[in-house]
C-alpha cells in the first residue's frame, strides 16, 4: 500500500487515490474528470508475506448504477407490454400493450450505444489507468505479464 501511496504522490497532477483498508480505489482527478471517466479498484488481501490484488478497471459505480437501472426499466417495459398485449388478447381487446416490445428494445440500443460510446470517450484515461498499476506494481511473479 505504500508503493501505491508514493506512486500516486508523483502522479498527483493526474490520479488521486482513497485508501482503506484493504481497498485501493484509484481515479482521474477531478479537473479531468468527465462523466465517463473510468476508475480503478484494488482489493489487497496478506497471504504468507505476499499480498494477492484483485483489480477492477471500469466506470464509477454510480454509472454503472444507472446504467443497471435503465436497463432494468427498459427491460420491465418490455415485460409490461407482452403481459397487458396477452391480456388484451385474452379478454379479446385491441392488443396495443405489444407496442410497448418495440418501445423496450429501442430503449435497451439506445442504452448499448449510449454504452460504447462512453467507452470510446473513457478509453485514453483507462489505458493510462492500466499503465500505471503495471509500472507501479511490477512484480517478479505476476500471474499476468
Amino acid at each position: 500500500m505504500a508503493k501505491l501511496k508514493d506512486a500516486l504522490e508523483k502522479e498527483s497532477l493526474e490520479l488521486s487515490g482513497k485508501f482503506v483498508k484493504p481497498l485501493v480505489v484509484i481515479s482521474i482527478n477531478e479537473k479531468d474528470q468527465h462523466f465517463w471517466s473510468p476508475e480503478l479498484s484494488l482489493d489487497l488481501e496478506e497471504k504468507n508475506e505476499e499480498t494477492e490484488i484483485r483489480c477492477t478497471l471500469g466506470p464509477r459505480s454510480s454509472l454503472w448504477t444507472m446504467f443497471a437501472t435503465f436497463y432494468g426499466f427498459s427491460i420491465l417495459v418490455g415485460v409490461a407490454g407482452l403481459v397487458l398485449g396477452f391480456s388484451q388478447l385474452t379478454l379479446e381487446m385491441n392488443a396495443y400493450g405489444f407496442w410497448l416490445v418495440p418501445v423496450s428494445i429501442l430503449l435497451l440500443a439506445i442504452a448499448y450505444g449510449i454504452a460504447i460510446t462512453g467507452q470510446k470517450l473513457s478509453y485514453k484515461q483507462m489505458v493510462g489507468l492500466r499503465s500505471f498499476i503495471k509500472t507501479t506494481l511490477k512484480a517478479e511473479h505476476s500471474k499476468d505479464q
